[in-house]
């Protein structure tokens, strides 16, 4: 094979125009995407470096002026000692002059952390870039199998450009006769993004020993999401926004090096961009991608296809593992024979059968290895369960998922039963308990009338508003009675801290004078009314409303009216977000979910919720109290309708929310508490790898392998 005959019988002349030169003369990006930056000077200077030490030189002398001088005399004045001649009249104002100084450190401490990697120097940005790619080259299945198997390197891949006969080992050199501009084309597995990174170090070396050669960066597109047409310039800002995350390159100088061609972007993941974006992300990278990593050709971009590896490569490969994979080559198929082109099914055959007497190997590469990987395990069923989990989510960061991202990425991907047991057991549960809590409460407080009304007025509003038949008839009356234990103590819990609330809102009014208080009463039972009333036309029937508790406050005090407002008020609001975060949480679930589940309304809904706060009302027993506190709490239920709508703020943030605090637990049932403890394991069996802090799993196709497998197939595997 040769190495590179093809590329030196066609030399450039040096002087020759290449298809896409990058240089300062020729802007890599379009016009309409940056701003001009005629007249800028090269950046010769680190700018960052020198804000980075004005900040620091900044936050030590706070810290030395507040510690030293400002803290000790402010600590003198208050415990009665005299502040220091010098200061003078301000000596009053050492204390808000140390909340001032620590709030401006802790401004700088926080901007430091933010801010204080980025770089504009081209030396430091370099380095880490090298730094980087290393980790990554480091990190991935082929070095983790080198380090497993004890070789020395992996099989030599090879490239051959269209229309060329013969292959090249040499990929800077079909790089340069590419005209610095290619499409990686091969396979799955094939090892382009291995050869991505080799050739990001070998352009790190150029640029090092030329100053004129641009920055070579690896972005990864699995990260990059099209926000539509509306922003022309969206695909630079995350390019820009990746440079500074994963190189430290500050957006100023990214955006200078872009404009000027300084910067040779190596672009991986393609085929990770779904296929409905795809043809817009190709046109989105166009204008920026040096090389990139393909399936298959990009139109208006030269390719480069990786050869796939020879029979005599694969034995080599083999023999260089002896004598622990002495058994494998007799063992070898034709079928399996076919599927040994590339380093990743070589890597995965090894990996496999390392160390083992082999007389039969299965064409099924992928799942023989994971089999491997996982077996021997005690309790790999819950492991199985939480990487195909992991693996649906699709996410390029799996060390996320310790803080679960937002519902609507993972609750789809559940079983209909946890959300059975939320929609049918644990919601009507939480509303009975809550009514409970709550009427026992405005009854001990406020007498017998008071829970009556909220008993009546709160039930119609949350059977009203809480728009349950979206739930559906249980299969078994007796399935999920935990679950509805746990939900009903949960809305007792809340139902007093709705209470205690209510009370406290109530009694802030004690103190008004009478006439402000009575104004404060009408006017708030108004505005009330009119969120209450549908129609186009509310106002009337508002200002009706709002006369009856203006008339009753002739023979009742408005303070009265306000304690049962207070509490009205508090749990309508908690019962129409909670109404509205139900009714979230339902429009995430996957219609094929819906159609799973039949519609309706289970028995015991409707008389739950007025039956447990019918309970509440022991609570009131021993006192009869103020019809004025019971049409307090009717006026201020009013304000269910209003706290129901999700998009009005600040109801539409607490209903987002209470919709996360629902969901959370239904995830327990995939991933345990012990999240990091199975990302640390799934690092140690090789199906997952971490960089930077971050989880991926090794490869795409072991990850749509484990999404893709029968849990309870693969874990009778795992035990044969």
């Amino acid at each position: 094979m040769s190495t590179g005959a093809r590329v030196d019988h066609h030399p450039k002349p040096p002087d020759a125009p290449t298809p896409r030169q990058r240089g300062p003369v020729t802007s890599a990006i379009p016009a309409t995407r940056l701003p001009s930056f005629a007249g800028i000077a090269e950046v010769k200077v680190d700018p960052s470096g020198v804000t980075r030490a004005a900040r620091l030189t900044a936050l030590a002398g706070l810290c030395l002026v507040t510690v030293l001088l400002l803290l000790p005399a402010a600590i003198s004045v208050s415990t009665g000692g005299a502040a220091p001649e010098f200061l003078g009249e301000f000596g009053r104002w050492l204390w808000p002059a140390v909340g001032t100084i620590v709030l401006v450190a802790a401004i700088l401490a926080i901007w430091e952390r933010v801010r204080g990697h980025e770089t504009s120097s081209r030396s430091s940005a370099l380095s880490r870039v090298e730094s980087r790619v290393k980790t990554l080259l480091a990190s991935s299945l082929a070095a983790q199998t080198q380090i497993k198997l004890g070789v020395l390197r992996q099989p030599k891949l090879s490239v051959r450009a269209d229309g060329d006969e013969i292959s090249s080992t040499d990929l800077p050199a079909m790089y340069d006769r590419l005209g610095h501009t290619m499409v990686l084309v091969g396979p799955v597995g094939s090892g382009r993004s291995t050869l991505l990174r080799e050739l990001c170090l070998m352009l790190v070396e150029r640029a090092r020993n030329d100053p004129d050669a641009p920055i070579p960066v690896v972005v990864d597109l699995a990260t990059w999401r099209p926000y539509g047409s509306r922003k022309p310039t969206e695909f630079t800002a995350w390019l820009l926004r990746e440079m500074n995350r994963r190189y430290g390159i500050s957006r100023s100088a990214g955006t200078i090096w872009l404009r000027r061609g300084r910067v040779a972007v190596l672009i991986d993941g393609l085929d990770e961009v779904p296929r409905v974006d795809r043809e817009h992300c190709e046109s989105e990278l166009a204008p920026f991608a040096s090389v990139v990593t393909s399936t298959g050709p990009i139109e208006n971009l030269p390719s480069a296809h990786i050869e796939p590896l020879s029979r005599g490569e694969v034995l080599e490969y083999i023999a260089s593992v002896s004598p622990r994979l002495d058994s494998l080559e007799a063992a070898l198929t034709p079928e399996v024979w076919e599927r040994l082109t590339s380093p990743l099914a070589l890597n995965l055959l090894a990996l496999t059968h390392l160390d083992k007497q082999v007389d039969v190997v299965g064409t099924d590469l992928v799942g023989s290895f994971v089999v491997e990987r996982l077996s021997g395990q005690r309790g790999a069923g819950p492991t199985i369960r939480a990487l195909k989990f992991l693996a649906r989510l699709g996410r390029p960061d799996l060390g996320a998922p310790v803080h679960l991202p937002h519902r609507r990425a993972w609750l789809p991907l559940l079983p209909t039963r946890p959300l059975w047991l939320l929609f049918v057991r644990a919601v009507p549960a939480a509303l009975a308990g809550g009514m409970c809590a709550v009427t026992f409460m405005t009854g001990l407080q406020l007498g017998f009338w008071s829970a009556l009304a909220f008993v009546v007025s709160a039930s119609l509003l949350l059977l009203w508003v809480n728009k349950l038949p979206h739930v559906f008839h249980p299969p078994g009356r007796a399935h999920g009675l935990i679950t509805a234990g746990m939900g009903f103590l949960a809305g007792l819990l809340m139902g007093l801290l709705v209470g205690f609330v209510g009370l406290w809102l109530g009694g802030i009014g004690t103190q008004w004078p009478y006439f402000v208080a009575y104004v404060f009463v009408v006017v708030t039972a108004f505005f009330l009314a009119l969120g209450f009333v549908p129609g186009d036309a509310p106002v009337a029937w508002s200002i009706l409303i709002a006369v009856a508790p203006g008339v009753s406050m002739v023979w009742v005090e408005p303070y009265s009216v306000m304690a049962g407002m207070g509490l009205g008020f508090s749990a309508g609001v908690a019962g129409g977000v909670f109404a509205a975060a139900v009714g979230r949480v339902w429009r995430t679930v996957r219609p094929g979910q819906h159609q799973r589940m039949r519609l309706g309304r289970p028995w015991w809904v409707q008389p739950a919720v007025p039956l447990f706060g019918a309970v509440g009302l022991l609570g009131g027993i021993a006192s009869f109290g103020s019809w004025g506190s019971a049409l307090g709490v009717a006026i201020g239920l009013m304000v269910t309708p209003v706290a129901a709508r999700d998009y009005l703020w600040p109801f539409d943030a607490l209903a987002e929310w209470a919709a996360e605090g629902l969901t959370r637990p239904l995830a327990l049932g995939e991933l345990s508490f012990r999240r990091k403890a199975l990302l640390h394991l799934a690092e140690d069996r090789l199906l997952l790898t971490r960089v930077d802090g971050e989880y991926r799993f090794t490869h795409v196709v072991v990850r749509d392998h484990l999404a893709a497998c029968d849990p309870t197939a693969l874990l009778r595997a795992t035990r044969r």
